[in-house]
């Protein structure tokens, strides 16, 4: 009789450790999911700004900043205006493969907290 009641002492206080590193675990994977979040917010957030610039380089290339000044006589160099149009085109593509390296960073945060979430749900069914 006394061995019986010691294995179910055993087996409680086993059951109970489990349960507590569970916890721990969870504790642990609900703080790394925060940050991920954090700093997916951060990146997405570089990413609108980025998108913004990127739309006002693109009428930059039409606005009234490639044209002479209203009241003005000046007429512009053609060679002015063709070079800033380039520099607006690759000002243009180098916000355009920063904003595609912020969305591969963007995508590849959100592949890692899919997997801490998919192992919150594991252990959440688990018990």
């Amino acid at each position: 009789m006394r061995r019986i009641i010691w294995v179910l002492l055993l087996l409680t206080l086993s059951f109970g450790a489990a349960a507590d590193d569970r916890t721990a675990e969870l504790q642990g994977l609900y703080a790394a999911v925060s940050s991920l979040n954090q700093e997916q917010q951060a990146v997405f957030q570089q990413f609108q700004m980025l998108q913004e610039l990127r739309r006002t380089n693109d009428r930059t290339i039409y606005a009234s900043q490639l044209r002479p000044p209203l009241y003005s006589d000046e007429v512009p160099m053609y060679a002015d205006i063709v070079q800033a149009q380039k520099d607006a085109s690759r000002r243009g593509e180098e916000l355009a493969q920063q904003s595609e390296q912020l969305y591969a960073q963007y995508s590849e945060i959100g592949a890692r907290k899919a997997q801490l979430q998919q192992r919150i749900v594991e252990l959440t069914l688990a018990k």
